[in-house]
Parts: C-alpha cells; structure tokens; sequence
C-alpha cells in the first residue's frame, strides 16, 4: 500500500490521529517505534535545527525536500511534510507536488501566504487575495491528480493571523477549499483559547461533514497555562481528526540535549554516568544495534570474500 493510501485510511478513522513533528530521521524513528501512527516533518523545526535561523522563509523546495526524503526512508509509517507555500505560484508550485511525492512522502501541507511566507504563530504575515488562493490550490490539486491520486493536499489558510483576517473569511476559505477537493483543511488560529476553534469546524464541517480538519497544538502557545487547557479528546469532540504537536520533537531534544550538555559542565563524568544509567533497558542503550550493525555483520558474512573477511576479524 501507498504511503498516501496508508495515510487516507487513517483519516478514515473516527479518532483523532495525532503526532509531533520532527525534523531527523532519528526523531522520525523514535516516533514510530512508540506507537504514533504518522509522522510529520515539521518545517520550523528544520529552519532551527539546520539553519538555527526563524521559520521567515530561509528553507526551499530542495531543502524540505532532502529533509522529508530521509524521514520517509528511515519509518514505514506515512509522513506528512511541511511545504510552507509550495515554493512558488500556482504554475510552478506544481513541482512541489512531483518531488514529494517522488521522495516517498504521502502528503504535504501547503498554505495561503504570500512569498516569503512565515510560522503561522508570527506577526506580518501576508495571505493571498481568495481568488488567487484558490486557484493556487486547484493547480496544486490537478498536479496530485497527474502524480498520484493517493497524495495527500493539505489545504492551510492563515487569514486569522493576518492584519484584518477574521473567522469569517477563514470559513470562507476553508469551504472553498475543501470545495476544491483538498484532502484534508487546517486553519490556523491566534491563541490556544481561540473561539475561531470551534467555529471554524462547526461551519467548514456542517459543509463538508466527511473533510477531515487539522488542528495545530502548536509549540508557539502555552497549552497548560491557557484558560480552556485543552486537552486532546477536547479538540476532537469539536470534529478535528488529524492533531500536530508542531514543534514537539525538537523540544524535548532541546530540552534533554541540555541538560545533559550543562551536566557535563559542572559534573563532568558524573553526568555522563546519569546518561548512561538513563540508557540502560532502552531500544538504543546500544547504539550499533539500534541501527542495525547485526544485519550487516550478516551481509558482510554472506557476500565478502573469506579472504577479506580474515583481514578485517583474523582467523577467528
């Protein structure tokens, strides 16, 4: 089965599919080996953790790209992938489209902003007029159609962010685009008490009752300090079905990498000692096993010359 076909039945479920993104083929993996069923690259995510620079519209097609074309290649599960603006206008955002899918991802998501584009979550942020905006979109759709059937359009407006945008025009888009036969529709909102929550999924939904909705638990808000505190069953009793943690990999490994760096500092081997007592019943308390020296220790006894075998292990 596709990734993209593996992706649609998931969203085929009545409970919410939720992850967090990442940005490395390990953090991709570490994902999946603990149970989350999809995978999202997360676009901000590689701005900081390549370029150390803000999501302002520093990654390219390229980038994105190379990045996405790993993850997929290190998990079986189907990866969702950041592509900001689709890189382009709605001629040449096709391409976007053919080197996803090409690298094995099963969909993207690409949003309404003009270039440069930037995070939802920061101010000055410019959205296209609704016209261009659409049509965009069905270029984008039609290049799917000519790919591959299976993968994933994710349709995002960030008119709710914009100078003057309001929920109004949010539902206005949504509905349009999942007129258009976006796959899937995410809006993203201004705050994690946002009423635009709600009533964006009551109207987008009483249109389209079978779109699934997206929902960014995004990284910008502080979840457990807001009024509501929303919880996830929360978000899916409103009628989304597919939640992002956004930026959820990158800090925890900010976090823990810390930590654990300020540790060696002031202790010195005294932390790495915690580390390692931390390691211990883990998947990757060793290393060479986790990614899989025994599988090609085997192949090295399959398919090297004996004679190059006694040079590299001796006679034993």
């Amino acid at each position: 089965m596709s990734a993209g076909r593996l992706l649609r039945s998931l969203l085929k479920s009545k409970e919410l599919v939720f992850t967090a993104g990442v940005y490395t083929p390990v953090q991709a993996r570490l994902a999946e080996m603990v149970g989350l069923k999809c995978i999202y690259v997360s676009g901000y995510s590689c701005s900081i953790g390549y370029l150390l620079k803000p999501d302002i519209g520093f990654l390219n097609l390229t980038d994105m790209v190379n990045f996405a074309g790993m993850i997929a290649r290190a998990v079986r599960a189907p990866v969702i992938s950041d592509a900001d603006d689709a890189y382009g206008n709605a001629v040449t955002s096709t391409r976007t489209v053919e080197e996803f899918a090409r690298v094995g991802v099963a969909g993207i998501h690409v949003e309404d902003q003009r270039f440069p584009k930037r995070c939802g979550h920061l101010a000055g942020k410019l959205v296209l007029p609704f016209e261009e905006a659409l049509l965009k979109l069905k270029s984008i759709l039609n290049a799917r159609d000519q790919v591959d059937r299976d993968f994933v359009i994710i349709a995002r407006t960030d008119v709710l962010g914009s100078e003057g945008g309001t929920v109004e025009e949010a539902v206005r888009r949504g509905i349009a685009y999942a007129d258009a036969g976006a796959d899937v529709v995410w809006a993203e909102f201004r705050s994690p008490d946002d009423e635009a929550a709600r009533v964006f999924a009551e109207k987008v939904l009483s249109e389209h009752p079978d779109t699934p909705l997206l929902f960014n638990y995004s990284s910008s808000f502080r979840w457990s300090k807001s009024r509501y505190r929303l919880r996830f069953r929360d978000i899916a009793g409103m009628g989304y079905r597919l939640l992002l943690v956004s930026m959820g990999g990158l800090q925890a490994e900010l976090v823990h990498v810390w930590r654990y760096l300020k540790g060696l500092v002031e202790d010195m081997e005294e932390a790495h000692w915690r580390l390692e007592s931390e390691l211990e019943s883990t998947p990757f308390e060793n290393l060479h096993e986790f990614v899989g020296i025994s599988r090609y220790a085997e192949l090295e006894r399959l398919y090297l010359p004996s004679s190059e075998l006694r040079e590299r292990y001796g006679s034993g």
